[in-house]
């Protein structure tokens, strides 16, 4: 996986957090880590994307 963003709209709702703790952190909204391994966690990537009720997890592989 190349890139990890999030789009504008995020509600702040914690679900990529708990599906992917070591790539998101959700404050006043979510935001990925800058220090995440988006190789090594890709599928938990993917999960969270499927899983953000506003669907603003974008990614690129």
């Amino acid at each position: 996986m190349k890139k990890v963003w999030i789009e504008p709209g995020c509600i702040s709702c914690g679900s990529c957090q708990y599906r992917a703790p070591e790539v998101f952190m959700v404050t006043t909204s979510s935001e990925v880590l800058p220090h995440a391994d988006l190789k090594k966690n890709c599928a938990l990537i993917k999960n969270a994307a499927q899983a953000c009720p506003v669907n603003v997890i974008q990614y690129e592989e």
